[in-house]
């Protein structure tokens, strides 16, 4: 097994994060088919974990595009510039909160006073 490792740079603040993959003989010659739907969202989680920042699916396309053509060219580290939004609350994308769903109490309307100041239709004029 060999060591591939991503360096992931925040353009907002220059602070650099790695991540490091061990690949199999057979996913070095066809890396794309390591990134899988499960693999690729054990990266973002990692990342996201390790960056406080939001790791879009634009971003996430981007990060493993990158790898996956650095790895097909030879390159056992791979290096990419992201500009990537702070997480302003943990688990933002997780949130289940469907508010509040019960129905408010009925509010009739005091008719009362209400009443014609001409009359129950309105003037007709026949002429």
């Amino acid at each position: 097994m060999v060591k591939y490792s991503l360096t992931l740079t925040n353009k907002k603040n220059n602070q650099q994060y790695r991540y490091t993959i061990d690949l199999q003989q057979n996913y070095e010659d066809h890396p794309a088919n390591f990134f899988t739907p499960i693999m690729s969202h054990k990266i973002r989680k990692d990342l996201e974990s390790q960056t406080n920042c939001q790791i879009n699916d634009i971003n996430l396309q981007i990060i493993i595009k990158t790898w996956i053509e650095d790895i097909k060219e030879g390159y056992r580290d791979s290096s990419i510039v992201l500009d990537l939004p702070a997480i302003k609350h943990q688990n933002m994308h997780q949130l289940t909160e469907s508010g509040n769903q019960e129905i408010p109490p009925l509010i009739y309307p005091d008719l009362s006073d209400v009443e014609p100041k001409i009359g129950a239709l309105p003037p007709l004029d026949f002429s």
